[in-house]
């Protein structure tokens, strides 16, 4: 069996590891609550809402063929035979296929025509 005792020193002045956690979680509480305080006084002058996390990110220029596919509601397998057709652009970087999303959104807007007349 293992036994280690750990004595903590600040200043000078011991103190036991619960005394110093206690203080550690009493002083977070404080700093967070001031935070909270001081948001929700920001937010009664004003209709402040946060910011999501999506809108604080940049828009991909491409993604993956699985998000590629689910993007445009179809099957990764169909994407791929797509790509083989040269219906939908896709580039690869390294060993990695991505599909610019320029290329999604053309296939939003204007479909895709498989150019055969039924």
């Amino acid at each position: 069996m293992l036994n280690v005792e750990v004595r903590l020193v600040v200043s000078g002045r011991e103190f036991s590891l619960d005394s110093f956690a206690a203080a550690l979680v009493a002083d977070i509480r404080r700093a967070v609550r001031e935070e909270i305080d001081h948001l929700s006084s920001q937010a009664a002058g004003t209709n402040l809402e946060l910011p999501k996390q999506q809108d604080l990110e940049t828009p991909p220029l491409a993604v993956s063929k699985r998000e590629a596919a689910r993007l445009l509601g179809i099957c990764t397998r169909t994407l791929e035979n797509y790509i083989s057709l040269k219906l939908i652009r896709a580039v690869r970087v390294g060993r990695r296929v991505l599909i610019p999303m320029r290329s999604v959104h053309e296939v939003v807007s204007k479909g895709i025509s498989s150019g055969r007349r039924d």
